[in-house]
Parts: structure tokens; sequence; C-alpha cells
């Protein structure tokens, strides 16, 4: 009892994830949070192809760098055109990824794990999204 005095406490109803923002410069409160919650992973299609890709001169290079920030670009467009708010994804996503998530002012929640996911989407009466291209303002 005497502790309870001390320290305080407050019950809140829903899940509490024991998790960092992908980002050091994303907000830490996100009031009225709409959340899209992903089971895709944040980073470009690898290539259906059993060849290895030789890339041999800076050109080639920077054509495949601007590809995938385009692809990266497409991804958090469809996630800022549902209204979401908060990215809550069960995989992680690479620097060029986290960092587009940044400039849009999207925080993101990654490596959260699929029982987490699913209280997640429970308490909001949300729903888990395993393609990109599922996702809508639902």
């Amino acid at each position: 009892q005497s502790w309870r005095r001390a320290v305080g406490y407050q019950a809140y109803q829903g899940v509490l994830l024991d998790k960092d923002i992908s980002h050091p410069q994303m907000a830490k409160t996100i009031k009225d949070a709409k959340i899209a919650i992903l089971t895709c992973p944040f980073e470009p299609p690898k290539p259906k192809t059993k060849h290895k890709l030789d890339i041999n001169s800076v050109d080639e290079f920077k054509k495949l760098q601007e590809y995938e920030k385009n692809k990266f670009e497409g991804m958090v467009k469809r996630v800022k055109d549902t209204g979401a708010n908060l990215v809550c994804c069960q995989w992680g996503f690479d620097d060029e990824a986290n960092h587009l998530l940044m400039l849009h002012k999207l925080p993101a929640i990654r490596w959260v794990g699929g029982p987490e996911i699913e209280l997640i989407a429970i308490a909001t009466n949300g729903r888990i999204v395993p393609r990109f291209e599922d996702l809508s303002a639902e």
C-alpha cells in the first residue's frame, strides 16, 4: 500500500509496447494515432530472378539507388494517403526508408513481434496489412 502512495500509478486500457520510435528526430508523442499495422517489409521488392546483379559503373549504381528511393517514396506516400500518422511494422527497414519516414513526419516502430501486432490490431480495431498494395484508409 505505501508504495502506491509514494510512487503513484495509473491503469490504461490497451497495449503497452516496450519499443522505441525508429529515428531519434521523429515525434515521441502521437495524439489520436491512426496506425498503419504492417506485416510486410518496408523495403523495395527483391528481383524475381536467380541471376546475380552486376553493377559495373557509377551510373548503374545511381540508377539502382534512384529506383530504391522511388520505391520507398511510393511506400511512404501510400501510408500517408491512408491518413495514418504512425507506422507499426513487424519487420525492420533500412536507413533510407527510416530517413524518408522522418522527412515526411511519419513516426515508425519497427521489429514489432507477431503477437504484439495482433494485440495492437485487436485493441485499436485495426486491420493488419500484409502488402503495401492492400493499404487503405479503413
